[in-house]
């Protein structure tokens, strides 16, 4: 059995896998895997590998986890893997608590910016400094030219 996932065929093997790599993510998030649940699979991107680069999947996948403390809770999940030679190599996976949060790092990886606007807090911070070490230099400067 195949999934067709962006005009590519995917094998169940692979899926299984995939589904794998969720459950040790939730394991890794500190979620009680024999009590889990992944509810939805799918992949949403895929790089194919070409003769001089190697291809990229994201798979996303959404579960129910459930903590010893806190109890049961909705988390997204989400799994980089490395195409090398058809084989998939997982990178990075990661868990969420919001859907939002997921969605950011996925425009990461396919831009490789943290955000999309320019007024990010450390940009104005760093614009606030520059403007305050400008200020203090034309203050020095001024009291050395008014002497």
């Amino acid at each position: 059995m195949y999934l067709e996932a962006g005009g590519q065929k995917i094998s169940e093997q692979a899926i299984r896998q995939v589904e794998l790599d969720g459950f040790l993510a939730l394991e890794k998030a500190r979620f009680a895997v024999e009590s889990c649940e992944i509810t939805l699979l799918r992949c949403v991107s895929i790089k194919s590998e070409t003769e001089h680069s190697f291809g990229q999947q994201l798979w996303f996948f959404d579960a129910v986890g459930v903590h010893a403390k806190t109890g049961a809770e909705s988390c997204f999940g989400i799994l980089h893997y490395h195409v090398e030679y058809g084989l998939l190599e997982l990178m990075q996976t990661h868990v969420f608590d919001a859907e939002k949060e997921r969605g950011q790092y996925q425009r990461f990886c396919e831009t490789g910016r943290r955000t999309d606007r320019f007024w990010h807090p450390a940009n104005c911070w760093l614009i606030g400094g520059l403007a305050t070490v400008g200020m203090v230099w034309a203050l020095y400067l001024s009291f050395l030219v008014a002497r």
